[in-house]
């Protein structure tokens, strides 16, 4: 049996609700995201910190008190 075959019984027998197959999703997911975080890294397409904070002053702008 293949670790594919494997892993496919494993959740075949789990019901829907099971903690661990929500673990399994998160874990996938948050994966996911830093493949494409250190793509990003890779590609260039980040921001040093004073530019990012600009950015984020530029579009949500300190109120002042009146």
């Amino acid at each position: 049996m293949t670790l594919k075959q494997q892993i496919h019984n494993l959740v075949d027998e789990r019901p829907d609700n099971s903690p661990l197959l929500t673990e399994v999703r998160e874990t996938l997911r948050m994966n996911h995201a830093i493949g494409e975080a250190m793509e990003d890294v890779r590609e260039g397409r980040t921001y040093g910190g004073e530019e990012f904070l600009a950015k984020v002053q530029e579009r949500w702008p300190r109120k002042t008190s009146a």
